[in-house]
């Protein structure tokens, strides 16, 4: 007989703080808080021991269970489900491509769909190709089995494409922004005008396409004001420099390693315009945290951050606008959704 896992506690699935340094691991350190917050008394944390540190800063330590890290595949098929099985969760949150296939109900928050990428980057490598292709398998039948949530409807249109899910069984819950730290700046705080965008060491953040699209503005159009990248960019830093020193404008281009969110937000208030050049998304949070700071938003027209950022009403929106929009997501209003998705899950 199978137990009656009805009573037993929420499990938050955060093995990826201090490793995904960029949208999960901000996801997570948002919406963990928020959820356990709603229900202290219900939820344990399952994490690696590198998120250990992270999870005492945001007073959640108390409840962790730290597990080795291992690989992404065996770590969604072996370790979280039996390691929820083993405190005799009722339920089990995860914000991750790919879910469990056995153990309790799973609410499942998928970030994007790799398909995209895959697609957009074809490859002739037979190892990468049998990778991709285990993924498909494990990530449809995952889909399949898990309660499904997705940040905008783009991400749950390309699942129904490239996946075969139902479009019922994925609900669209938006993202949050932390107005207290991503606000504008005050009248006059900027000394000198300068662009700011905010890199890493993926590929996808087309940080070379913006040295060049700056070297142009600022060697054929006359124009005058820096580019400062933020965030860290690893081993692709010096390749950056090369670039920026190739197209003479070396004495331009300021690195800024990485940021802390005050800095971040800093940046993003003081600059004149924010640029973000990704090919596609599965929300557009740092576009939504730069327009809470009231930057001037450059972006690439992907699904997901049109989705975000443009309204047509708002087409000539001016800096205040671009505050009013980012107003209307918060991250207490996603976490008390997916907390009631996970209790209703859990009751099932």
């Amino acid at each position: 007989m199978t137990p009656d896992r009805r009573g037993g506690p929420l499990v938050l699935d955060v093995v990826d703080l201090g490793v995904n340094t960029k949208g999960v691991a901000r996801v997570l350190t948002e919406v963990a808080p928020r959820m356990v917050a709603l229900a202290p008394e219900r939820y344990r944390v399952v994490c690696s021991p590198l998120a250990l540190p992270i999870l005492a800063g945001i007073g959640l330590d108390h409840l962790a269970t730290a597990v080795r890290r291992v690989p992404n595949a065996v770590w969604e098929q072996v370790v979280l489900p039996r390691t929820c099985t083993r405190l005799g969760a009722a339920a089990v949150y995860s914000h991750r491509e790919c879910g469990s296939l056995w153990g309790p109900p799973q609410l499942l928050h998928v970030p994007e769909d790799p398909e995209v990428r895959w697609r957009r980057e074809p490859t002739a490598d037979p190892r990468e190709q049998l990778r991709r292709g285990y993924s498909r398998l494990l990530m449809d039948r995952s889909l399949a089995r898990a309660e499904v949530v997705v940040s905008t409807a783009a991400t749950r249109g390309d699942l129904v494409a490239h996946h075969r899910l139902d479009a019922s069984r994925a609900t669209v819950v938006p993202l949050g922004v932390d107005l207290d730290v991503f606000r504008p700046a005050p009248a006059g705080d900027v000394d000198h005008p300068y662009v700011f965008t905010l890199a890493s060491s993926d590929d996808r953040d087309r940080t070379d396409l913006i040295v060049r699209a700056f070297a142009r503005y600022r060697t054929e159009l006359g124009g005058r004001s820096r580019l400062v990248v933020g965030g860290s960019l690893g081993d692709r830093a010096p390749a950056l420099e090369r670039l920026a020193g190739q197209l003479q404008v070396a004495g331009e281009v300021d690195l800024t390693g990485r940021l802390t969110d005050a800095e971040l937000a800093g940046h993003n208030a003081r600059a004149v315009a924010t640029v973000h050049a990704s090919p596609d998304e599965g929300f557009g949070l740092q576009p939504l945290e730069a327009m809470a700071c009231g930057s001037l938003l450059v972006a690439t027209p992907s699904a997901a951050v049109a989705e975000v950022a443009d309204d047509p009403a708002l087409a000539e929106r001016a800096r205040s606008r671009n505050r009013q929009v980012a107003e209307g997501f918060s991250w207490d209003r996603t976490a008390a959704t997916l907390h009631g998705m996970l209790e209703e899950l859990a009751g099932r």
